[in-house]
C-alpha cells in the first residue's frame, strides 16, 4: 500500500511542478513567480517526507516507546507502579450488588481501552500508508491544510499512549493513600474513564493550538498591513 502511494505522489509532484511552471510563464503578475519560488523548497522538502516517511514514523514510534518506558519506570513515592483498579477485582470492599456494578463498569472500560488500542494500530498503519500524498499537500496552499490535519492526527495517534501512561503512573502514585475501600475502588474506575477521556482531550488541545495559531497570524498580517500603510500615507500628504 505504501509503494502505490509513493507512486501516486510521484505523479502528484510531476503535476504539480507542470501547473506552477506554466502558471508562471502564462501569468505575468508577482505572485505566480513567487509561487514557483516558494514551491520548489517545499517540494524537496514533501520529497523527502514522503519516501522517508516510514522511517520517520518508526522514529516517532520509537520516541513514544521511550518516553512511555522512562515515565513508566521512573521511581515514584509509594513503591512500583501498579494499576489503580485491581484492588477493587481482588478486594472486597462493599455490598455484593455494589460490587459487582463497580466491577462490570471496570470490565467494560478495559474493553473499551483494549479496543482503543487496536483501532490505534490500524489507524497507524493507514496513516503512514498515504503518508506519501499528505507530504504532498504540503507543496500547495490550497492543500496544504491536509497535510497539517494528517499530521496532527498521526501525533495524536502516536503519543496518545503516552499521555494515558502520565496519567497511569501518577494515578497509581496517590491509589495508596486513599483509605477507604469503596473510595479506592471507585478512584480505580475514575483513573479507567480518565484514561479513556485522554485521547479527545489531546485532540481539543491541538485544535485549540491551531486556533490560537490562526489568530495570531492574522495579527500579524493586519500589524504588517497597518505598518506599510503608514509610510504610504505620510508619502501621499507630503
Amino acid at each position: 500500500m505504501f509503494h502505490l502511494t509513493l507512486a501516486i505522489a510521484d505523479v502528484l509532484l510531476v503535476l504539480v511542478f507542470t501547473w506552477a511552471f506554466l502558471r508562471s510563464q502564462w501569468e505575468r503578475s508577482f505572485r505566480a513567480h513567487y509561487t514557483l519560488k516558494v514551491t520548489l523548497p517545499r517540494a524537496m522538502a514533501a520529497i523527502a517526507m514522503a519516501h522517508f516517511a516510514l522511517l520517520f514514523g518508526q522514529m516517532a514510534i520509537d520516541l513514544n516507546n521511550a518516553l512511555v518506558h522512562a515515565i513508566w519506570t521512573q521511581p515514584f513515592p509509594g513503591g512500583s507502579p501498579r494499576m489503580p483498579w485491581a484492588f477493587a477485582l481482588t478486594n472486597g470492599f462493599g455490598l455484593p450488588l455494589f460490587e459487582i456494578i463497580v466491577r462490570l463498569a471496570i470490565a467494560v472500560m478495559l474493553v473499551i481501552v483494549a479496543f482503543t488500542y487496536v483501532v490505534r494500530f490500524a489507524l497507524l498503519v493507514v496513516l503512514l500508508a498515504v503518508a506519501p500524498l499528505a507530504a504532498i499537500c504540503m507543496i500547495l496552499p490550497e492543500t496544504k491544510r491536509y497535510a497539517q490535519s494528517w499530521l496532527r492526527l498521526f501525533l495524536l495517534t502516536v503519543f496518545m499512549q503516552f499521555g494515558q501512561v502520565v496519567v497511569l503512573r501518577f494515578a497509581s502514585v496517590f491509589a495508596d493513600q486513599i483509605g477507604a475501600r469503596p473510595l479506592e475502588a471507585l478512584y480505580g474506575v475514575a483513573v479507567l474513564y480518565l484514561l479513556i477521556k485522554v485521547p479527545g482531550l489531546m485532540n481539543a488541545s491541538s485544535h485549540f493550538e491551531s486556533k490560537a495559531q490562526h489568530v495570531a497570524e492574522g495579527l500579524a498580517k493586519r500589524a504588517v498591513k497597518a505598518g506599510m500603510a503608514i509610510p504610504t500615507t505620510r508619502t501621499s500628504s507630503a
